[in-house]
């Protein structure tokens, strides 16, 4: 018995091992993905990424070298599959450096344990920019994707962003989000505006500013418009802003507006509405607020709606079962039955992911709310966050891998990301506005909008 006890422990840990090199080792040539980060406690990828070349003449623009380098490397540092090999170990001048493959140094790569390499060059010519970059595999000595970009000087932050987002989804096959845009609710006593920035916390802007309550910002599927509920005009109503025009429009709807969220055609609203002292339900509607249906008909509350990424189904939240749950319905209303029976008395906050795969959602747990992730068919509950003070508000990037959301640290509301493997909690942007005392609701565009 003992003896074949051993023998089995011997092809275990022989099957262990070929699998954890099967993981590192890429794919064939004409393959797209070399990572399979569906893995359960998959081992972080080594990746380096050096300071690119600077070809320009008289050294003109040095600094772009690191800014270039150092926007990647705290792009993919924030994805839970990547680790950044530190630069100061690195064994060579990114200057003098070749960056092509052949004649790539790859023992000192390998001696930091490096799995894959990002380098580059670049030249400024005539106030433009254009940037050569290289993914490249260190054990097999390969070139893996090369990048040439190109736009205006001040244009480096997005290339940097687009190469990421580029690198990310030729590894996993999921698309970065690096390039697209986060809308969020800044707070400063008692007053609520809406604001929108860059993946890395750059170019903000205030999308709303008045001296009332500004919540729940909503960005349209193309990223041209926002939609968002406010109470400047006195009871709560849905607003919907373009943000090439600056024009807003006030939709006209029959009571107070507690929700609002497009669906993924951006020919449909579902809203929640108070059109009486009793009840909030969910509607849907054009974008213009014409052509009103209800979905809902109770005597308690609804809210929340979120559509599937195919818009045939609708996550929402209702009380009718006691305190708030989660529930999901056809996007005519029909089939409304809830997900949620976790033993928590209060889930709410339904977000569904952009692969259909997931429902992300704010529970009451031991005291607190965190958030949680749940399949559409009620199975496979899962705890995602484990904070102090509440986390909630939690939404989607794309990819439907990272998760954003606000909790409190050191008595303010800051926003936070995290991956669906809990990989580990990030701050979105470490100093947004000293002004400003809190942070919340964030929502992400789907699409590039730089």
């Amino acid at each position: 018995m003992s003896r074949f006890i051993s023998v089995s422990s011997l092809l275990f840990l022989i099957l262990c091992a070929f699998l954890s090199i099967f993981l590192i080792l890429p794919a064939k040539a004409n393959a797209k993905i070399y990572i399979n980060i569906y893995q359960a406690q998959i081992k972080k990828i080594r990746v380096a990424v050096p300071d690119i070349k600077n070809l320009t003449k008289y050294n003109q623009h040095s600094s772009i070298a690191g800014k270039f380098a150092r926007i990647i490397r705290h792009d993919l540092s924030v994805i839970g599959y990547f680790h950044i090999v530190n630069p100061v170990s690195y064994l060579e001048d990114p200057q003098t450096a070749p960056i092509k493959v052949s004649k790539v140094n790859f023992s000192d790569w390998s001696l930091l344990n490096t799995q894959y390499l990002i380098n580059g060059e670049y030249k400024i010519k005539n106030g433009k920019i254009k940037i050569k970059a290289n993914l490249i595999s260190v054990y097999s000595q390969r070139l893996l994707l090369t990048e040439t970009l190109k736009g205006g000087i001040s244009s480096y932050r997005y290339l940097a962003n687009k190469l990421a987002d580029n690198v990310l989804q030729f590894l996993t096959g999921v698309k970065g989000p690096f390039t697209t845009k986060v809308f969020f609710v800044g707070e400063k006593n008692g007053v609520k505006n809406i604001f929108a920035m860059d993946f890395g916390g750059h170019r903000v802007k205030k999308i709303t500013d008045n001296s009332s309550i500004n919540i729940f910002p909503y960005p349209s599927p193309d990223g041209k418009k926002v939609a968002y509920i406010s109470f400047k005009d006195g009871n709560p109503a849905v607003f919907i802003k373009d943000l090439k025009t600056g024009n807003t429009v006030k939709l006209n709807l029959p009571g107070p507006a507690d929700y609002v969220a497009w669906s993924p055609t951006g020919k449909k609203l579902a809203l929640s509405l108070t059109p009486n002292r009793y009840s909030t339900e969910i509607y849907t509607a054009n974008p213009n607020g014409t052509g009103l249906i209800r979905l809902t008909d109770t005597d308690g509350i609804n809210i929340s709606p979120s559509f599937s990424p195919n818009g045939n189904r609708i996550a929402f939240v209702s009380n009718i079962s006691g305190g708030p749950q989660i529930y999901i319905m056809n996007s005519d209303g029909s089939d409304q039955h809830r997900i949620t029976f976790n033993g928590s008395y209060y889930n709410t906050n339904p977000a569904w992911s952009p692969n259909g795969k997931k429902i992300v959602f704010t529970s009451f747990i031991n005291g607190t709310l965190q958030v949680c992730v749940i399949n559409p068919d009620g199975s496979s509950e899962r705890l995602l966050t484990d904070t102090p003070y509440s986390a909630q508000d939690p939404s989607w990037t794309r990819g439907s891998k990272i998760i954003s959301f606000n909790t409190e640290i050191a008595g303010r509301q800051e926003l936070y990301l995290i991956d669906l493997n809990e990989s580990g909690m990030m701050r979105l942007m470490p100093h947004l506005f000293p002004e400003m005392r809190n942070y919340s609701n964030p929502v992400w565009t789907l699409k590039s909008v730089y």
